[in-house]
């Protein structure tokens, strides 16, 4: 197993501005990242999702084109994800047609690294939230059965349940922030004992969590403003995968450095203590 560098960029959301989000100036954003990106020589690049911001589907499928167009600038592979906006009035396989990607998710292994692009179904209803599919949990338990640790999964949306306290968006509805089922997939996730970290977008802020001694994080949006300054943030990422270390470098207006080893292979937490009236067996010495 050797170092691998993925370059990450989330929420691109190129088309016509709406409000915090400079849409408008995304294609030019997103041409700055490719060039850092190749500066930095890395390995792999990956977007994940909402790739342009919901119109129609002539309008969307357009801007997925010019989005692809400057993707096919970065020198190294390209894995470009969906999310809730880009499958709004498009199908998978359309969206997929645009950006030249597969519509469905897959399994890769670069350098030693099992790599999961998973591609469940995300779109976001006001009533119900969003729900993973069982055929979505199905796919990831058959490709968490054939992945060899270490593994990393990549997809749009959240399932760690982080706190959306101060999120512009989703702090008055974190149902809308996340799989409404997403202890499902942790579950598959962890009794794997493969994986050592979750990369997302959708929430539009760099965060995150450790459950199970799994890392999850969230990458930012490159052209929400989110700040009351009225400028695109610019995020963008760097993930470097070393055995002893991932580093995950946010550059932009709201740039961040996160680091943390990846857990040993099949390691596990105690299970959370049940409590006064029957403590579990884990926690004895707690």
């Amino acid at each position: 197993m050797t170092k691998l560098r993925i370059g990450v960029v989330a929420d691109i959301h190129a088309g016509a501005t709406h409000p915090n989000i400079k849409c408008r100036e995304a294609i030019g954003l997103l041409e700055q990242v490719v060039e850092e990106a190749n500066a930095r020589s890395v390995d792999l690049f990956v977007t994940l999702g909402d790739n342009v911001t919901q119109t129609s589907p002539e309008q969307d499928f357009h801007h997925l084109l010019r989005v692809k167009e400057v993707l096919t600038r970065v020198r190294a592979p390209v894995v470009p994800l969906f999310g809730n906006n880009d499958l709004k009035f498009l199908s998978a396989e359309k969206a997929a047609e645009a950006l030249g990607c597969n519509a469905t998710s897959e399994l890769r292994r670069v350098n030693g690294w099992t790599l999961l692009f998973w591609r469940p179904s995300c779109s976001v209803s006001l009533e119900h939230g969003i729900h993973l599919e069982e055929n979505d949990l199905a796919w990831l338990r058959s490709a968490l059965e054939t992945a060899a640790y270490p593994t990393v999964v990549f997809l749009h949306a959240p399932i760690d349940g982080h706190s959306m306290v101060g999120n512009y968006y989703f702090e008055k509805r974190p149902d809308l922030s996340g799989y409404s089922n997403a202890a499902a997939a942790r579950s598959a996730i962890e009794d794997s004992g493969k994986v050592v970290l979750v990369l997302t977008g959708h929430v539009h802020w760099n965060a995150g969590s450790t459950i199970d001694g799994i890392h999850y994080r969230t990458l930012a949006s490159l052209s929400d403003t989110f700040r009351q300054s009225g400028e695109a943030s610019g995020a963008w990422g760097l993930l470097d995968l070393d055995p002893a270390l991932i580093l995950l470098e946010v550059f932009g207006a709201e740039p961040m450095k996160w680091s943390a080893p990846p857990r040993s292979k099949d390691t596990r937490w105690y299970q959370p203590r049940l409590g006064k009236a029957g403590a579990s067996e884990g926690s004895r010495n707690g």
